[in-house]
């Protein structure tokens, strides 16, 4: 049976319509490929002083963050206070100063995931435990002990409780518990090995009242977060650490973040 010319043209028409969409998708991802280059050889502090680059990254990021990040940070990067997931936007850093290569760093190595480049210098004791801490020996509080610590912590974020006994807690917070070794002893925290600042009313865990600071306080904080360096590419890597970074720095000015 001949092939009529009408049948000639469809085939020839359906041949040119997939030969310009290979074209089209391979010249698609040879600049995905370029960029990603760009943005491994670029310095991380540095990558974002290319308005280029923030786009592609920015774009390159979003889908990863969604698959992989949400399920903790949620997807408006807000984080969990129940579970201690980190709110990303805040510009609040509980390692680091911020910048893309400290984000950078923990979305690499997690922390307490087991890389020992990773964050894992220190946890939060449970003193309401009878071994408060595996790390080295460290006494428990009993509930009195507990409740004037809570009352201590209050007071540095300038909430004083009237009737608390105040330097009992600053006592315990500055001897027997040792608060002071990683929280600092004015409750600034130490950014270094992610103790949070206490006296700023930002909290990873609860909403700041009593009942949950006391609760961090008897039962310990250990949060994990995944290390990701054998399972993302370095290019997408450094993309998520610009779209985190891009995504609080207008919290630093108190603008809204889009």
């Amino acid at each position: 049976m001949p092939i009529r010319r009408t049948d000639r043209r469809i085939g020839v028409g359906i041949v040119t319509a997939l030969l310009v969409l290979g074209g089209a998708l391979g010249a698609g991802l040879l600049h995905r490929q370029e960029m990603d280059a760009r943005l491994v050889r670029a310095f991380p502090d540095r990558a974002e002083e290319d308005p280029q680059l923030v786009r592609f990254a920015m774009a390159r990021a979003k889908p990863i963050y969604l698959a992989r990040c949400a399920a903790c940070h949620g997807a408006d990067m807000r984080g969990d206070p129940r579970t201690g997931a980190a709110n990303l936007i805040d510009a609040d850093w509980l390692f680091g100063s911020g910048r893309t290569s400290d984000i950078e760093q923990t979305i690499l190595y997690g922390v307490r995931a087991g890389s020992p480049r990773g964050r894992n210098q220190a946890d939060m004791p449970a003193f309401g435990r009878a071994k408060p801490y595996a790390r080295y020996a460290i006494p428990s509080l009993s509930p009195h002990e507990l409740d004037a610590v809570t009352d201590y912590v209050l007071a540095l974020g300038h909430r004083p409780r009237f009737g608390a006994d105040i330097e009992l807690g600053r006592a315990l917070f500055r001897n027997k518990a040792q608060c002071f070794d990683c929280h600092e002893s004015d409750g600034r925290g130490d950014s270094f090995i992610g103790a949070p600042n206490l006296t700023d009313g930002f909290w990873l865990y609860g909403d700041g009242s009593r009942d949950s600071i006391r609760t961090s306080i008897a039962k310990g904080r250990a949060g994990v977060c995944p290390a990701w360096l054998q399972r993302l590419d370095p290019a997408v890597v450094r993309a998520l650490a610009i779209l985190v970074h891009q995504r609080a720095e207008p919290a630093k000015t108190g603008a809204r973040a889009s």
